[in-house]
């Protein structure tokens, strides 16, 4: 599987590489859109799908949520700022196909929804966070 993830430039996407000291999860059982599944916890936490094909396994679409420094309180409780990027080459979660899409929760009005946010964006919010 981290075969079929470097075929893919993931960077250019916005995702980070996959701390050596993470914790390494496999969902294994065929679920609509994937075969296979990696949830990989460290600095951020990601899900990695993929289709089994006749040599191994296909990249099919990533979520990686990247945690901030800032606190804010929902109806849900109290969690840390985050961005989450998210591409999908088949229909797995509902983002739209082959298109980066980024979403920030917070109380930051100028990257609170419903603004588009870009790549471009928040990568400087991510480098002053640490990622």
């Amino acid at each position: 599987m981290f075969e079929a993830m470097g075929r893919v430039d993931r960077k250019s996407l916005g995702f980070t590489p996959v701390d050596p000291d993470a914790l390494i999860r496999l969902e294994y059982r065929p679920r609509s859109g994937y075969d296979a599944m990696l949830h990989i916890d460290g600095r951020s936490s990601r899900t990695v799908a993929f289709r089994r094909i006749p040599s191994g396994y296909e990249w099919i679409g990533e979520q990686e949520i990247f945690r901030g420094p800032k606190r804010y309180k929902s109806v849900d409780g109290e969690f840390n700022e985050s961005i989450t990027i998210n591409y999908e080459k088949v229909p797995i979660s509902g983002f739209p196909l082959n298109t980066i899409s980024v979403h920030y929760d917070g109380e930051n009005s100028d990257l609170s929804w419903p603004r588009e946010l870009s790549l471009e964006q928040v990568l400087p919010l991510l480098q002053q966070w640490g990622y």
